[in-house]
């Protein structure tokens, strides 16, 4: 009879698996590290993106506003802005009236709307006389008017707060997320 030649049994021996194991865990862990730094840069950049478009929002609806203004009362974190009453209830434009003295009126009495920029909770909200308050920026942590040039020029200072910090946010981050606005009040004063 025919002995059938005997084959070494295959297989990994045991240091064999353990070098692959180490590879293997070095390279996963390589990954997660590379996954998670990336959703925190993807978290970083969706919040730098969200407040900038507030900012940008804000500073779009201060200036107009503004320009517009025929009074502005402000205290910290809530300014009343007054303004023509450029359309009638059903939203079609009045005809401008001149005043006898070099000055323009809307409608019959020249009558006015109260636009009101305040805090709360984080969100700044506009509101046009009693209507529904709107938000138009979120997490910020200050909102500061002034008033400068005799009443003629408002400078709004608006502090985001920093979403994404891996350690805490210095002053110097917190004062880098401030937007300012300056604005050349066309038409009235301001009121303190």
């Amino acid at each position: 009879m025919m002995q059938l030649p005997r084959h070494p049994s295959t297989g990994f021996l045991l240091y064999e698996t353990m070098i692959a194991m180490a590879i293997f865990s070095a390279i996963s862990l390589g990954l997660m590290m590379g996954f998670t730094s990336l959703e925190r840069n993807l978290a970083a950049t969706t919040s730098f993106a969200t407040n900038h478009t507030d900012a940008m929002r804000i500073s779009d609806y201060l200036a107009l506003d503004l320009r517009r203004a025929l009074s502005v009362q402000s205290t910290q974190n809530d300014t009343r802005v007054t303004i023509p009453d450029y359309y009638d209830a059903n939203g079609d434009p009045r005809t401008p009236q001149l005043d006898g003295e070099g000055g323009v009126y809307y409608g019959s009495n020249g009558s006015s709307v109260q636009v009101r920029y305040y805090l709360f909770n984080g969100t700044i909200y506009r509101r046009q006389n009693l209507g529904t308050p709107v938000a138009i920026a979120e997490n910020v942590s200050d909102f500061v008017f002034t008033v400068t040039d005799l009443g003629k020029v408002v400078t709004t200072k608006i502090t985001f707060k920093p979403r994404f910090r891996s350690s805490g946010a210095s002053q110097a981050v917190i004062d880098g997320t401030a937007v300012y606005n300056t604005t050349l009040l066309r038409n009235g004063s301001t009121g303190g």
